[in-house]
């Protein structure tokens, strides 16, 4: 889940944390201006994977949604094989 703070019908810290009470474990990453370390902290402890303060690079989005998917096991790495070589891609 990619999560703006500033949510029309609410706070987004807020709608995280009753996501976690729900014992959902969709990873969530924070997208949003709040620049404070303060707001990174509270984002975090809330129950985000990660923070992103805008604006950011989508490069930066794409490798930052990447890492959370592989802690979550749900986007490996590539693997390339041969007999019993095995590379795994950077």
């Amino acid at each position: 889940i990619l999560l703006d703070v500033h949510l029309p019908d609410g706070n987004g810290i807020d709608y995280l944390r009753e996501l976690i009470k729900g014992l959902n474990t969709t990873p969530v990453i924070i997208l949003t201006a709040r620049d404070r370390i303060s707001h990174r902290i509270e984002g975090l402890n809330a129950g985000a994977d990660d923070y992103l303060v805008k604006p950011f690079d989508l490069g930066e989005l794409s490798a930052r949604i990447r890492a959370v998917a592989r802690r979550q096991g749900h986007f490996p790495e590539p693997q390339f094989s041969v007999g019993t070589l095995s590379i795994q891609a950077a």
